[in-house]
């Protein structure tokens, strides 16, 4: 499965959700193929995607959302990794964490990660948050939809080929991307 196969089934399951994207490729390819007011681009912030769905989901505990999702890399994920205790002490029972695993950082060249070496799923359950592994599409279409109803904190490793997708880059000031995103949660608490 590519990123962009992963991400288009991602949106199309949760058109209206909040979603906090990572970096790089992840954060480009999704503006170019299902820009939202309701995905935050979490610009040039390399392991601070998950931190911020973190405090996202806690503060949206009591809204109408059924999720707060995070679309993070695997090498944005190791380099935040601790976050993840975190996550199983405080168990915020809306977020959905879905870490796109390439086995490389894309956004700096295609290093290899530390991600073939790591059970990341493993890693989630040992602090408390619910985690599958996912190779294929129909898994994840599967995954997403039981998601859905199950009570978070739940990390969901989706395995993706290397490839990038040729799109535009996302050029934007970041202050505007999270005006905008900020005025979609508020719009939707009213």
């Amino acid at each position: 499965m590519t990123r962009l196969e992963a991400l288009e089934a991602i949106v199309a399951a949760y058109p209206r959700e909040p979603i906090v994207v990572t970096l790089g490729a992840t954060a480009r390819e999704l503006a170019a193929v299902a820009r939202s007011d309701n995905h935050l681009y979490v610009l040039d912030s390399m392991g601070l995607p998950t931190a911020i769905g973190l405090g996202l989901s806690l503060g949206l505990d009591d809204s109408p959302f059924e999720k707060c999702l995070v679309i993070e890399g695997d090498g944005s994920l190791l380099m935040g990794f601790s976050t993840l205790a975190t996550i199983g002490l405080l168990k915020p029972a809306k977020l959905l964490l879905l870490v796109l695993d390439n086995g490389i950082y894309a956004a700096t060249g295609g290093q290899k990660t530390a991600s073939a070496a790591i059970d990341v799923s493993a890693v989630a359950r040992g602090c408390g948050i619910d985690a599958a592994d996912v190779d294929d599409a129909q898994s994840l279409a599967r995954e997403l939809d039981r998601c859905r109803t199950a009570p978070g904190p739940i990390l969901l490793r989706v395995r993706i080929g290397p490839e990038n997708a040729k799109v535009p880059y996302l050029l934007e000031d970041p202050v505007i991307l999270g005006e905008t995103f900020r005025r979609y949660l508020a719009a939707q608490r009213r």
